[in-house]
């Protein structure tokens, strides 16, 4: 499943993902959108993030619908 990510909403996703004071949600999450942008296969992701792949599938429905707010939400309160 390839998400569109736009060059401003990589870019903050990279510094989300490199930023050692998120909490580590987050930073899954930023670097699960960035794959998936990539087009690398589901089960890669969820092995990268340590994650199901259901889960992946989650977190990337859940960038469709609400986008950079997404990475932001659930357990990363």
């Amino acid at each position: 499943m390839q998400v569109e990510v736009t060059p401003e909403e990589t870019a903050v996703l990279i510094r989300w993902k490199k930023r050692s004071d998120n909490h580590v949600l987050v930073r899954m999450k930023a670097e699960a959108v960035l794959y998936a942008s990539e087009g690398v296969s589901i089960s890669i992701i969820a092995k990268m993030v340590e994650r199901t792949e259901r889960t992946v599938l989650e977190w990337l429905a859940e960038w469709r619908a609400t986008r950079m707010c997404s990475v932001l939400t659930g357990h990363a309160g």
